[in-house]
């Protein structure tokens, strides 16, 4: 048998483990259940990967994220490791032949996600293969707890019943305690070693600004300091807009989200991360699983709804070890929507029990029966025919799914796409044709962005309201430009499939679930004001503050964040007056804004507004209709 050293040595070529692999390493080969709390880019693969392959038999490794199955399978199979990946879009008869060949070709990994777990002919297929160990990934996701909770994950004990006697490895990097708490309940692990390395970053520099310039705060930002980076967005329109801002400032950038081609999205990842586009602007669909060790600069242009999020999504950046910024720029407004998009919105209990009982009625499921019922299900008509408002159904439906009452089928939020595939004049040469196609047409143009670029997610319901036509007519018109070969199209009559999971008993249903429905409403809460005080506490280091949400102590300030390079003293009489006469022989020659101004000195903006306000007051100094400021002498 090799010792871990060698396989080190042998696959992945390095002489010495990291700190706390081969501590972890050694619990696994030793027979005993282990969780492994690693920061992002930690190392947590290597974890399960070199016990794997000191053990006889399969690894097999349950992961919520295809693009990191995808990269470790093929990482591995260049190592000349046998693994495999069951994908999303394989065949009944592809599944069955992979698993044939996983149970007698010698295979070392076998990657499936929970949800492919699920499958009968799957679980027959890993009941007869000679398991030697158990990973589970991104393991919070079986807490209710956790940001990134998942119903699938709930499935994953299956795997402890097939094989009892198999060791289980459960990896994260983002786990409070009391997620950590649960992920060990939920997954049945039996006296685990726990090994947790601190989330502490020396070389990233947290940083939150306020800034109703984002646009230009980021261009600042990229042009002083050239590197790859990553712009978070909270919506796909918004990321193909700022892609196409900064692009046209000069700065290479493209977008990334859940709305485009798997293919496309291969394309784009790959440039970025070969340097042809240095910038990715990009929706929370990017981010786990992605490996980029050479980040600079990760920036968030919006609030996200918890700490968890935050942190895991500023990981990205300065995975090499090198100094990194994580920058989120927020305004007051940013403060307003992130309460009113997860605070306010939450359903209660009268909530669920609308939504519940309107959802049985609405498949006329009688009362006491529909358990483990499946129904395709079309969420704007639903909202629509019950008057319902979407926000807060939306959130009733996914915390139903929480508390077990039904589960939503994971193509949830899907809608038909469009995507014009001529250019926008010869497209209006075409609506010239066709009065009807044309109005629908033009209407899709002035409501969704981006759609010459990518496959765009469109309402049909929201096109029939705004033209006047039925969605019937509106479907028929796209299917004519796609038959004339202007666009492509992809219908869904349906965006989910509800699982009923209990039968129906309305409010005693509900009630039922009163606690866990509070106390799931009091967590985001929690979680949505623990990131206003992150944002807006600029006393304590930024570093600390992250540290002390996820249950760690640090004894020293970063040095590096906004909070830690801040003045402590404010700037004396002297400097401000240094500024000011700077400012006026600046204004002799020519007339400038606030932000030229900014540019040409090299004391910080917060000073110089403050003089420029100063000069206003004193009458030194005038303000144009251009804003520009102009000497009064």
């Amino acid at each position: 048998m090799r010792t871990p050293g060698q396989i080190l040595n042998e696959y992945y070529g390095f002489t010495t483990f990291r700190p706390l692999q081969e501590d972890i390493i050694n619990a696994v080969i030793n027979g005993n259940d282990t969780v492994a709390l690693l920061p992002t880019g930690g190392g947590k693969s290597i974890c399960f990967q070199v016990p794997a392959l000191v053990m006889n038999g399969i690894c097999v490794v349950i992961s919520p994220l295809v693009a990191l199955m995808n990269d470790q399978v093929n990482e591995l199979k260049e190592k000349g490791i046998k693994a495999m990946h069951l994908s999303g879009g394989m065949s009944f008869e592809e599944v069955n032949t992979a698993l044939d060949n996983a149970m007698y070709g010698n295979y070392s990994f076998l990657y499936l996600s929970p949800e492919r777990l699920q499958q009968e002919m799957v679980q027959n297929a890993i009941r007869k293969m000679d398991v030697c160990l158990i990973a589970v990934d991104e393991a919070h996701c079986i807490s209710q707890w956790g940001n990134d909770f998942r119903p699938s994950y709930k499935n994953i004990t299956i795997l402890r019943e097939m094989h009892p006697l198999v060791p289980v490895i459960a990896l994260t990097a983002t786990a409070t305690p009391e997620v950590l708490a649960d992920t060990i309940s939920e997954l049945k692990l039996e006296l685990p070693k726990v090994f947790k390395s601190s989330f502490y970053r020396p070389n990233l520099a947290y940083k939150t600004q306020k800034a109703e310039d984002k646009l230009y705060r980021i261009q600042q930002q990229l042009e002083k300091n050239p590197g790859s980076a990553i712009i978070y967005v909270r919506s796909r329109s918004l990321a193909v807009e700022t892609s196409d801002q900064l692009n046209s400032l000069g700065i290479s950038a493209t977008f990334y989200h859940g709305g485009i081609s798997s293919e496309i999205r291969q394309t784009r990842l790959a440039q970025w991360k070969q340097g042809a586009v240095f910038t990715m602007v990009a929706t929370n669909a990017f981010g786990m699983g992605i490996d980029h060790p050479g980040v600079r600069f990760v920036i968030h242009m919006q609030l996200p709804e918890s700490i968890e999020s935050y942190f895991q999504e500023a990981g990205r950046a300065g995975r090499d070890g090198n100094y990194a910024e994580a920058l989120l720029l927020y305004n007051d407004y940013d403060k307003v929507l992130v309460k009113k998009q997860f605070v306010d919105s939450l359903p209660r209990k009268k909530d669920l029990k609308k939504v519940y009982r309107t959802l049985s009625n609405y498949f006329r499921i009688p009362y006491g029966e529909g358990e483990f019922s499946s129904h395709a299900f079309n969420f704007t008509e639903f909202c629509t025919t019950y008057s319902l408002p979407s926000n807060i159904t939306y959130n009733a439906l996914t915390t139903l799914d929480r508390l077990g009452v039904l589960q939503l089928s994971t193509q949830f939020g899907r809608k038909s796409t469009v995507k014009f595939r001529v250019a926008s004049e010869s497209l209006l040469r075409y609506f010239e044709e066709d009065m009807r196609v044309s109005v629908i047409g033009k209407t899709i143009l002035r409501v969704y962005g981006g759609i010459f670029e990518t496959a765009t997610p469109v309402n049909l319901d929201l096109i029939a309201g705004k033209t006047g036509q039925t969605s019937e007519e509106v479907v028929s018109a796209l299917q004519k430009m796609e038959q004339d070969d202007v666009a492509e199209l992809q219908l869904f009559d349906t965006d989910a499939v509800i699982t009923f999971l209990v039968p129906r008993e309305d409010d005693k249903t509900i009630n039922r679930m009163a606690i866990g429905v509070r106390e799931l409403n009091d967590k985001k809460t929690k979680q949505v004001k623990a990131m206003l005080s992150y944002v807006e506490n600029n006393f304590n280091c930024k570093s600390e503050q992250l540290l002390q949400y996820f249950g760690e102590e640090i004894t020293e300030r970063c040095g590096i964040c906004s909070v830690c390079l801040k003045e402590v003293k404010p700037t004396g009489k002297k400097e401000l007056k240094i500024i000011a006469e700077q400012i006026l022989v600046l204004l002799e020659t020519e007339d400038l804004s606030s932000r030229e101004i900014s540019e040409r000195l090299t004391f910080t903006e917060h000073d110089i507004i403050k003089v420029l306000k100063a000069l206003l007051d004193s009458r030194k100094i005038g303000l144009n209709p251009r804003n520009q400021y102009f000497t009064t002498a």
